[in-house]
């Protein structure tokens, strides 16, 4: 992701956190959600990317302080082609990012969900199975 001279990243994780699951779908997730973290804090600031265990679950945050969004455009955030309407002109995307990211979590059997407000900024949590995806029903 392309970082801008205001922007840090702080990591907070454990040393060691095993799951299965596909390394190719996971970069791109969190790829989709640094890039995202970045684009939409213009003012730069800190971006947190926080992983932790939960039970049989891993859990990651992807936290910043940008623009945020309110809570109509939370519910159709994970949905194709849906962006913010406040930021959608000044910044690039056709919004596919955040629904190929809820798709890839939800086929490794996770969950993916954002809180956020407008002006502070959003959260990112995805969860995942540490034994990978559930078995194909057949």
């Amino acid at each position: 992701p392309e970082r801008l001279p205001g922007h840090r990243l702080e990591l907070e994780a454990p040393p060691a956190l095993r799951g299965y699951w596909d390394p190719i779908r996971l970069d791109q997730v969190f790829t989709n959600l640094l890039t995202n973290a970045l684009k939409y804090s213009p003012d730069g600031g800190p971006i947190r990317l926080r992983v932790q265990r939960d039970g049989n679950c891993a859990v990651v945050e992807v936290a910043d302080r940008g623009v945020g969004m309110s809570p109509q455009e939370q519910a159709r955030i994970f949905q194709p082609f849906a962006r913010a309407e406040t930021v959608s002109r000044a910044i690039s995307g056709v919004g596919l990012g955040l629904h190929i990211t809820a798709q890839i979590v939800r086929r490794h059997g996770g969950s993916i969900g954002v809180a956020s407000a407008p002006g502070a900024g959003s959260t990112f949590t995805v969860r995942l199975p540490l034994g990978g995806p559930p078995a194909p029903s057949r």
